[in-house]
């Protein structure tokens, strides 16, 4: 039988650390300890501690600054965690010079220094410019929304809010009657506890939306109409995203096409992007300025975003501002010829989808009702004229005409289930036929962008966008950077700028190792 040297993987042993050895030239560490001990200006965040003659001796904040980011780039963003780490982990020893400050003051420094942080990102800026890394001639602008330390659950405008506050009323009330119930019967019930414990969360529960109603107004929106309003964070914001509903932030990034780093980054509590452009732009240009880097960098420069960020306000104030901008509209696709029939693929979808959820695959749809262009009338598959309903709509550029069936006509209609989705309560079927575009004038800013837009020249600059700006969304998600721990614009701000700041330290440590 074959003999093998004998191991014990529960021994303990010692040893010698040198902790210069640890930080590799050209990994990450290396660079960021270059960057905070050379490049950076920690002057602003040292000007915070008062206890030159008393007080208690303080962390450096540059090696508070260094945990955090080491931190972000292992994936750990939590305080304890980071905490935890800088007593075991030899790589943040080596960091920190074998510092081990307690979770609270990391979580402290992270969550105050929303003022120093601009500075420390345009120093890390300044330094990637003095190597070459900002080109200065793309520049990609998109968000990338995130979920937030904030519950779902208490989210809802000041209607839904209250409709929750009587929900819980009523439930508290049903507990107390069951208690009084048993009180007249003079007998225990072995849910006489588990009733006490509910009815006192119920009144927590109610104090905190009452007192929430009581001191915050209704979250309005650009539109006018109100938003959804969040009781733990009420700056955050309910946004739909590919893997469903969040309760977030979107952080706003605008990347250089050169080596896709981050020259400025933003955090909104809000999903809808469209009126996001004009301060983003506002503040890359004035950060770039005062860096020092380019005095007005979109006067040379071109920009592209998607359809999220395209409105009449933003097209227009590109265009008055004289800055070169490739800003896709929702239907950018349909007018391009290599698009011509993706259609036939989202048509495929919903049919084997139908199919899969049981749902009859025969069911009309607006293309099988007739539109007559002489008089602007409307037959529906049975033959019957429907109704003008409303005004014309206007859906991104398009006019629709909204018609509806006579309950005289759909009532006994023998193709009711095949035109109406749910006819068990559904009355009359209504459609809206597309008649055309709406008339614009030439020279308006929404059709000069479109025009300038739909060039082979116009479409090559936007097809760049993805390459540019998605790659870095994804590597901030797959190095762990995929939410924020913090609650407030401000903290989450400072947050989503030390992520980015992550992103352009990396680039800046494999492109000066290359």
């Amino acid at each position: 039988m074959a003999r093998y040297k004998p191991y014990d993987v529960n021994q303990v042993t010692l040893i010698p650390v040198s902790f210069p050895d640890q930080i590799v030239p050209g990994s990450f560490e290396y660079a960021l300890n270059e960057i905070v001990d050379e490049h950076i200006d920690m002057r602003p965040l040292e000007a915070r501690y008062q206890n030159d003659e008393t007080g208690c001796l303080a962390y450096d904040p540059a090696i508070l600054l260094k945990i955090v980011l080491f931190g972000y780039y292992k994936g750990i963003i939590s305080s304890r965690r980071l905490a935890e780490a800088c007593q075991r982990n030899v790589q943040f020893k080596a960091l920190t010079a074998d510092t081990q400050p307690h979770f609270t003051t990391i979580a402290g420094f992270v969550a105050t220094m929303h003022k120093e942080v601009a500075g420390v990102f345009g120093d890390v800026l300044i330094y990637a410019d003095a190597l070459g890394l900002i080109g200065k001639g793309t520049f990609a602008i998109d968000g990338c929304k995130l979920p937030s330390n904030a519950s779902k659950e208490w989210s809802g405008t000041h209607d839904e809010l209250k409709k929750k506050q009587q929900k819980y009323e009523v439930a508290a009330k049903r507990i107390v009657a069951r208690h009084r119930d048993r009180d007249s019967k003079e007998s225990a019930s072995p849910m006489a506890e588990q009733d006490h414990n509910k009815l006192a969360t119920y009144k927590r529960k109610i104090e905190k939306i009452k007192t929430f109603l009581k001191t915050n107004t209704k979250n309005i929106g650009p539109s006018g109409n109100e938003r959804k309003s969040n009781i733990t964070d009420p700056q955050s914001a309910k946004m739909s995203t590919n893997h469903g509903v969040i309760q977030g932030y979107n952080g706003v990034a605008a990347v250089d096409e050169k080596h896709q780093i981050i020259v400025n980054a933003q955090a909104h509590g809000e999903g809808q992007e469209a009126h996001l452009l004009q301060p983003m732009l506002e503040s890359t240009r004035a950060g770039l300025k005062a860096a020092k880097i380019s005095p007005d960098v979109f006067q040379q420069a071109k920009l592209t975003a998607d359809a999220g960020y395209h409105s009449a306000a933003s097209v227009t104030y590109t265009q008055q501002n004289g800055i070169d901008a490739y800003i896709a509209d929702r239907s950018h696709r349909q007018r391009d010829p290599a698009f011509a029939d993706y259609d036939r693929y989202k048509i495929r979808f919903r049919k084997d989808k139908r199919r899969y959820n049981g749902i009859d695959s025969q069911r009309f749809t607006a293309k099988d009702f007739i539109y007559d262009e002489k008089d602007r009338s409307c037959h529906c598959p049975a033959g019957n004229r429907l109704y003008r309903n409303g005004n014309n709509i206007n859906i991104h550029g398009f006019i629709g005409m909204k018609f509806r069936g006579a309950k005289s006509v759909c009532g006994p209609c023998i193709l009711r289930k095949r035109c109406l989705k749910t006819p068990q309560s559904t009355e009359t079927k209504q459609v809206t036929i597309f008649i055309g575009r709406a008339e614009a004038t030439k020279d308006s800013p929404i059709e000069k962008m479109r025009r300038k837009f739909d060039t082979l020249f116009g479409r090559f600059i936007y097809n760049k966008r993805i390459a540019i700006v998605e790659p870095v969304f994804g590597n901030l998600k797959n190095k762990g950077m995929d939410r924020f721990t913090l609650r407030g614009k401000k903290k989450v701000n400072t947050q989503w700028q030390l992520f980015s700041l992550v992103h352009n330290i990396e680039k800046i440590a494999s492109l000066a190792a290359a």
